[in-house]
Parts: C-alpha cells; sequence; structure tokens
C-alpha cells in the first residue's frame, strides 16, 4: 500500500515544480530585451504512478520536473540564415550601385554636376565653334582644352572607380576577420556546450542562445549550413554531447564541433593581376590550413562577402578563357586558341599586357607577355611568354597541357567594378581610333600648312608629317600617357589590327580610361592642329574639322554599343541605373522576407510580457495550492499522530 506521507511528498514535488515555473518565468522576463534570448520553459511530467494493490490500481506520485529547455525552432532558424545571406548580398550590392550612380550623375541647376552629357556637349560645341571659325587659331586652343577636359572626366572617373574597387578591397579584409572570430567563437561554445550537457542531465540554454546568435551574425557575411548530430558511446547509448559543424560557401567545413579553420586575404602582386584595369593589392582568400581559394564567387554562395566580391570583380560574364593548341619547352610559350568574340576584339581588352597570371588546366602559372594573333582563317590565338623566374614558376607548362583549359580570373555574371572600367576603354580606344583615323587622313593639313600623309612603306599605319619637304613622326591628337616615364604612346597598331604584341608600348591596346589624353605636342602648340587635307579649295573650307563634328552623332562613323558617341552616358546610365533597381528590389523583398520569418521565430522563441504575465500568475496559484495542501496535509498528521495515539 502507499506510504501515510505519500500525499506531502506529492505536495512536495508540486511545489517544486511551480517554483522552478516561477523561477524560469523570472529569468524569461530578465531577459526580455536581451538580443538572441529564446523563452525558455519547464519541462514536466506525470510521476510514474504506485501500485497499491487495492481495488483503485494506481496511485499518482506526483510530477517530476524534467528541466528547463528554451522553445526553438530549427526550421524558422535554416530559413532566417538563408534569407539573411541573400539580405546581406542585396545590402552590399545596393550600396555601391548607389555610388555609381553618383559617380556617372549628370545633373544641371543649382547644385550641377557636371558628367559626360556636359562635358561631350561642352567638347561638342567648341569642335562647332571651330568649324565656323577654323582660321582662328584661339578657337583651336579652346577646342584641344574641351578635349583635354573629356580626357581629365574620362582619367577622374576610371580612378574613383578603382579607389572604389580598393575600399570593396578592403571591407572584403574586414568581413574575412569577422569571419575567422565567428568561426573561433563557435568552437570554443561548442566545447563549453558539451563539458555542461554531457550526461544527459542538464542543457546548456545561454550557451546554446549565444551560439545561434553567432550563427545569425554570420550568415549576414556568407551562407552557412549548420547540422547538430548526437554522439554515442561504444554501445550505442547517448552521451548527452553533441558534434556540431558549420560550413559555409556552398559546403566548405569552417567548424567541426572543437576544431575550426581559417582564412586569410592574400594581397596580388603587380605581377600576379587577372584584368588590366585592377587596382593594386587586392585580395585571394584562400584557407589558411590548404591554400585552396575559397570560391567566394560560386552559385552557391552568399552573403555580404559574395555581394562585395560581385562587385569588386564582377565583369558581365567576360573572362580570358580557351585551349593549349600548342606548347614549346624551347621558346617558353604556351599557345591558346580562343572563340569569344570580345576576346577577338582590341577595344574589349581586358587581361594584362604584361606580368599577369594564368590558369592553365587548375594550376597558375605567370606570363611577361603574350602575342595576339587573328589567322586568315579568322581564328584567333594568344601566345603567352612565360615568365622564367623560379619565384613565380617553379614548373613550366609541358606539353601534356595540350588541350587543357585556361582561363584569367573567373568569369563572373554581373556588372560589377571591371564592367564598367571595360566600358570606359572601350568607348575611349574606338573614339580615339575614329578620331585619328579621321585627324590624321592622308593630306592633313595644319595651321602652318604642314601636310601629313600616310607611308606607302609601312604595315602599322605610322604616320609620315612633311614639313616642306622634311619628313618626322607625326603624333595623334588622342594618346594615352604612360605612368613610368609620363611619355605618350604611339597610336600605331590599329583597334582593328589582326596582331601585335603586347610589350610594345605602342597602339590602341595600351589606352585605357586612366590614361587617356591629348597629346602634349598638340596642348604646347595649338597650330599644329590639323584642320583639312591639302586638297581643300578655299580658307573656309575645312573638311576635317567637319568630320569631326560629324563624328559624334553618325553611328556610320562610331557605334558604341548601337549607339552613337554621345550616348555613352545613356548606355552607362541604363546598366548602373537597372543594377541599381535590381539591387533594391532585392534589398526590399529580402528585408521584407526576413522581417516575416523574424515574427515567425519571435511568436515561438520571444519572450511576450502578456504570456509571461499570465505564467507568473499561473505558477503563484500553483505554488500556493502546493502550499494549502502541504499545510492541509500538516493538520492531517497531526490528528494522526496526536489525537489517535493511545
Amino acid at each position: 500500500m502507499a506510504s501515510t506521507f505519500m500525499g506531502l511528498n506529492i505536495s512536495y514535488t508540486g511545489l517544486v515544480a511551480s517554483n522552478a515555473g516561477l523561477n524560469a518565468t523570472a529569468n524569461n522576463i530578465a531577459n526580455i530585451d536581451t538580443k538572441g534570448f529564446s523563452r525558455q520553459e519547464v519541462k514536466q511530467t506525470a510521476a510514474e504512478a504506485m501500485r497499491c494493490f487495492q481495488n483503485y490500481g494506481c496511485i499518482g506520485a506526483g510530477v517530476d520536473t524534467l528541466g528547463v529547455e528554451r522553445i526553438r525552432d530549427l526550421f524558422y532558424d535554416e530559413k532566417y540564415w538563408a534569407n539573411n545571406s541573400k539580405l546581406g548580398e542585396a545590402d552590399k550590392k545596393q550600396y555601391y550601385c548607389s555610388i555609381i550612380e553618383d559617380y556617372l550623375r549628370d545633373q544641371r541647376g543649382t547644385d550641377e554636376v557636371k558628367g559626360f552629357t556636359t562635358m561631350f556637349s561642352e567638347y561638342w560645341s567648341k569642335i562647332s565653334s571651330l568649324a565656323a571659325n577654323t582660321s582662328e587659331d584661339n578657337f583651336a586652343l579652346d577646342f584641344i582644352g574641351a578635349g583635354a577636359n573629356l580626357c581629365e572626366y574620362f582619367n577622374i572617373l576610371y580612378n574613383n572607380f578603382q579607389k572604389m574597387q580598393k575600399d570593396v578591397n578592403d571591407e572584403i579584409k574586414i568581413d574575412i576577420n569577422q569571419v575567422n572570430s565567428y568561426a573561433q567563437q563557435i568552437a570554443t561554445l561548442n566545447k563549453q556546450i558539451n563539458t555542461i550537457e554531457i550526461g544527459g542531465n542538464t542543457i546548456a540554454n545561454e550557451l546554446r542562445d549565444k551560439r545561434d546568435l553567432v550563427i545569425d551574425q554570420l550568415s549576414a557575411l556568407i551562407d552557412v549550413e549548420c547540422t547538430e548530430t548526437e554522439i554515442f558511446d561504444a554501445h550505442g547509448n547517448s552521451i548527452g554531447a553533441h558534434k556540431y559543424v558549420v560550413k559555409i560557401c556552398g559546403g566548405q567545413t569552417l567548424v567541426n564541433d572543437y576544431n575550426y579553420r581559417q582564412l586569410e586575404c592574400i594581397p596580388r602582386t603587380t605581377w600576379q593581376k587577372v584584368n588590366q584595369n585592377d587596382a593594386d593589392g587586392l585580395y585571394d582568400v584562400v584557407w589558411t590550413d590548404t591554400k585552396q581559394e575559397l570560391g567566394v564567387s560560386g552559385k552557391r554562395s552568399g552573403g555580404e562577402l559574395k555581394g562585395l566580391f560581385e562587385m569588386r570583380d564582377g565583369n558581365n560574364y567576360e573572362a580570358f578563357s580557351g585551349k593549349v593548341t600548342a606548347v614549346s619547352n624551347l621558346e617558353k610559350t604556351v599557345r591558346v586558341k580562343v572563340g569569344d568574340d570580345y576576346l577577338q576584339n582590341m577595344s574589349k581588352s581586358t587581361i594584362p599586357l604584361t606580368d599577369g597570371r594564368i590558369m592553365i588546366g587548375g594550376e597558375y602559372y605567370y606570363y611577361t607577355d603574350y602575342d595576339f594573333e587573328v589567322d586568315e582563317t579568322g581564328a584567333c590565338y594568344y601566345t603567352f611568354h612565360m615568365s622564367e623566374d623560379k619565384s613565380r614558376n617553379p614548373m613550366m607548362p609541358t606539353p601534356n597541357a595540350i588541350n587543357q583549359s585556361v582561363k584569367i580570373g573567373e568569369k563572373i555574371n554581373y556588372q560589377g567594378i571591371p564592367y564598367y572600367l571595360e566600358q570606359m576603354n572601350e568607348w575611349v580606344r574606338d573614339y580615339a581610333h575614329t578620331f585619328n583615323s579621321i585627324y590624321n587622313v592622308e593630306g592633313a593639313t595644319d595651321y602652318y600648312g604642314n601636310v601629313t600623309s600616310i607611308a606607302d612603306t609601312t604595315d602599322d599605319c605610322t604616320l609620315i608629317e612633311h614639313f616642306h619637304g622634311k619628313a618626322t613622326n607625326s603624333g595623334a591628337f588622342y594618346t594615352g600617357t604612360d605612368a613610368r616615364d609620363n611619355s605618350q604612346y604611339a597610336m600605331d597598331v590599329e583597334v582593328g589590327a589582326k596582331s601585335y604584341n603586347s610589350a610594345s608600348q605602342t597602339g590602341y591596346f595600351n589606352l585605357t580610361a586612366g590614361n587617356f589624353n591629348v597629346s602634349k605636342e598638340l596642348e604646347n602648340d595649338p597650330r599644329k592642329l590639323h584642320t583639312h587635307t591639302g586638297e581643300t579649295d578655299g580658307e573656309s573650307k575645312y573638311d576635317i574639322i567637319e568630320s569631326l563634328v560629324d563624328l559624334s552623332t553618325n553611328i556610320d562613323k562610331m557605334k558604341f554599343r548601337g549607339c552613337s558617341a554621345e550616348s555613352f552616358l545613356n548606355c552607362m546610365l541604363g546598366d548602373s541605373g537597372l543594377n541599381a533597381q535590381s539591387a533594391n528590389s532585392f534589398q526590399n523583398i529580402y528585408d521584407s522576407i526576413r522581417e516575416t520569418i523574424a515574427n515567425n521565430r519571435y511568436s515561438i522563441s520571444g519572450v511576450d510580457k502578456d504570456e509571461e504575465a499570465a505564467n507568473l500568475i499561473k505558477y503563484q496559484n500553483a505554488y500556493s495550492l502546493a502550499s494549502k495542501m502541504i499545510s492541509v496535509l500538516n493538520d492531517c498528521y497531526d490528528r494522526l499522530i496526536n489525537g489517535t495515539g493511545v
């Protein structure tokens, strides 16, 4: 039969359970504003009943208080982390796209900002005035100055984009350091949690909340995938501990229980560039233990880091790629055949002209320069001259590399900073080439009456200037400035050239928006400006200038993305506007989804004042009733012991 004092024990278990409930409620209320805190709840169950061998069978033995557990739903956690990564990516893209729009902005009125349209309009106005007053050399000076201003606009814009690329690069390093810090924190928390929970009697609620909060923060930087598995002993019994694994960037392990991996940012040297227009010192992110690249730009990755990488390296899926067709051990060369149209167009060329990095069959090699060639069948080849510096190329490519894939950089399907730099370079090269072709037409004559013509003995379009029968080399109107010695390039290899060597400091492939400039010779002496051909009759007939005026709007003379020369900004603004609108739309969408998931998450895990107030009353009443029961039983036992004794 049941113990005489069983009722007292039952009441005691109720007292313990209600007291635990009061304590849990107090803890919830105290942490109502604590970030990452999950509401806690007392888990209790009816105690195992006792058989009394009487007609009424079993007697209840009270309540067992199993413990205090946090209320958490893994489904909403995983949804939150996945969306948080997408939101982080959209946030970064939206921020930098808005800066690009500011760079390209052309605004009239009180807060005037001179962009390309204004600069080009002023430039066209000057050349139109020159066409009407060609006999007066002061108008030539004004036009040359307007041309220099146009060049300066591109120089500044180019430098602004490179500065932004450096800012993005610095932010990547900051985020990588933060990822390393989070990895260390998670591994430490894993150990602390298992230390407390081993044995299966206790749950480390607060530590688990801290770990989930770190995962929340990590998911904004990069995509995360978390798995927790129970650990069993040799007999198949749970020991109460768990193995917690965190993977990032499409499944790469960051934390494995108590162990964590670190990432490091390795700056590229000047001979490790993958893009002609890249700023110096861009980081490659690699795992410290394996030196393998993280590969943030992959399709399965996400987070702020992906947004930053796509903004820093996004090339609209236009990067160098091809297949090896020949390897010469003697000449230290690798010949690569390419098929993409943009690799056959010098205007769109973006690979480093000298000292670049190329990947052949998954291995990095370094070249000093390359030869470009389009053969009679229209096939396009690049022959790379490999660096013989052992610190760069410990091993040279072998003939086994034939038919292996080759690439320089990654094809990233986003219009990031390299894309805008390439677009500027393309316009500058095409415009300068077309302008110079008109400007240096055979028989072109300047204010001094000096006549230029194209020498019949040259294949590289070298221009010869005749000063009263004496020939000298003539410079173009638009050229580029070599930053190494401040000299200007000779524009003697045309945009449509079928072959050239990248090491030669000449030709339009050296021209970028950053070094775009007007000939110093013309800036120093405007009277050397070519105005008409020698066959022109009459002082007022200046055919070269009139043809140059027409260049701005005549799509037959120059076409940029299907538009005239003056439509450059419209094309660029169209790109930046669409990118900004897309980033802003996705940001709003993911922010709205985040809010919805966060609300659902909070409805389960969050502390609600009204709910806790109700729990407080509930547990208070239960505690009072259990106490009353003990008091009643005390009277009964007093009567039993003292009132019925003999």
